[in-house]
């Protein structure tokens, strides 16, 4: 008996270190294990219907192009909404209580219906768009921003007076913080100075100071720090003081990897003290192209891809609450569906060692780095055919 507890004894304890020594193969297998995240600024920019007539094929295609990414989430980073919802001759609080009611439910059942979760950012279209010289206009932010708070639900952990509006997260160790770039200050744009400054870099410094073990550390804003870009239908937003600004210092001090931003509708990805700041995105009904930003994260490494594909705006024009308004029709063509997004940027961060960007093609080769390009809507050309309405292209062989 006392021998057979023994045999049993050194089975079992066998049995336990071939159990336990696969679980540490396994441990070591999930930490290499990849997944996904898709960044799409700047959608959908345009006060949409949901369906919206003239427009849903196109935006079904570009969603289900997404979804089989098979995105954990995705980003968006700021110009969910036309929104011009407030006016010198209107009740601001009852315009922007009604239309962001309206357009926000639309945007979020759209992403809703097709499973997709999402992190936002907070673009100037959502508070009203630029600029803010006068007082009752400057007063309506405060309405936009708890409109955005309110219908978006993001997490409301940022500083004191930007709840919803710039807030933080972590996913699977990798640290993401959404910041609110539309600060109260003077500035040419009136009484809204655009930057990161004050109470809320001291509360993007104590995220960061919060979460010092975590693999990557991505920062989404809705406008670029670093400059020239590439503009395509856009007032060209951006933070004055670029890489000297505190915001860019601070993100450079805690190593952060990628600053992802929209804003311009157009493709610049610049690397500067080991930071990657990825300006991109698309205006559907104005522009000939958008794209999307595929993000694949592992323990050491971070695989980025930028997609894009050509889109045929035209038609009359869609009714918006101003004179900003879209072409009503928005079509991807036959043969750009079979061929589907084109690779136009892929990029490796390997940080196995000191942190390298490797396997730059396309827009990630330092020769595109920076760009003056400028281009305007489609439907520009016809009243002024001399202006560009298209920038050039860049395509991964």
């Amino acid at each position: 008996m006392k021998v057979a507890t023994k045999i049993s004894t050194a089975v079992f304890l066998l049995y336990c270190s071939f159990l336990f020594s696969g679980c540490g193969v396994t441990k070591e297998n999930k930490s290499n294990e990849s997944w996904t995240i898709v960044s799409i600024p700047d959608f959908l920019n345009v006060d949409c219907e949901y369906p919206q007539k003239g427009w849903e094929d196109a935006l079904s295609y570009i969603l289900n192009s997404i979804k089989s990414e098979n995105p954990e989430f995705l980003l968006v980073a700021g110009d969910l909404v036309m929104g011009h919802w407030d006016s010198k001759l209107w009740n601001d609080e009852d315009t922007i209580k009604k239309y962001s009611r309206h357009y926000y439910s639309n945007w979020i059942n759209r992403m809703n219906d097709n499973n997709l979760k999402f992190y936002t950012s907070l673009g100037d279209h959502d508070i009203g768009d630029d600029a803010w010289r006068d007082a009752k206009k400057f007063k309506a932010v405060g309405l936009y921003k708890k409109a955005f708070s309110d219908h978006l639900n993001m997490p409301q952990n940022g500083p004191d007076n930007m709840k919803g509006t710039a807030f933080w997260w972590l996913n699977k160790n990798v640290l993401f913080i959404s910041v609110d770039v539309f600060e109260e200050g003077q500035s040419e744009l009136g009484f809204i100075k655009i930057g990161v400054t004050g109470d809320q870099l001291k509360w993007v410094q104590t995220v960061l100071d919060s979460n010092p073990d975590v693999d990557h550390r991505i920062l989404i804003g809705h406008v670029p720090v670093l400059g020239p870009v590439r503009q395509w239908s856009s007032s060209g937003l951006n933070i004055k003081e670029g890489r000297e600004s505190d915001f860019w210092q601070l993100m450079k001090k805690y190593g952060v990897d990628a600053y992802l931003c929209g804003e311009v509708h157009a493709i610049t990805c610049t690397e500067r003290d080991g930071i990657m700041q990825i300006a991109h995105g698309g205006l559907i009904g104005y522009n000939t192209r958008i794209n999307y930003l595929v993000i694949k994260f592992t323990k050491e490494k971070i695989e980025m891809e930028l997609k894009e594909i050509d889109l045929m705006p035209h038609g009359e024009f869609l009714w918006q609450t101003k004179n900003n308004r879209p072409l009503e029709f928005v079509t991807i063509s036959d043969s750009s569906k079979t061929r589907g997004f084109n690779t136009v940027g892929t990029l490796t961060i390997d940080k196995t060692g000191n942190k390298e960007f490797k396997n730059r093609q396309g827009y990630f080769l330092q020769k595109y780095e920076s760009g003056e390009d400028i281009a305007f809507p489609i439907f520009r050309k016809n009243d002024k055919p001399q202006v560009p309405t298209e920038l050039p292209r860049v395509i991964v062989k």
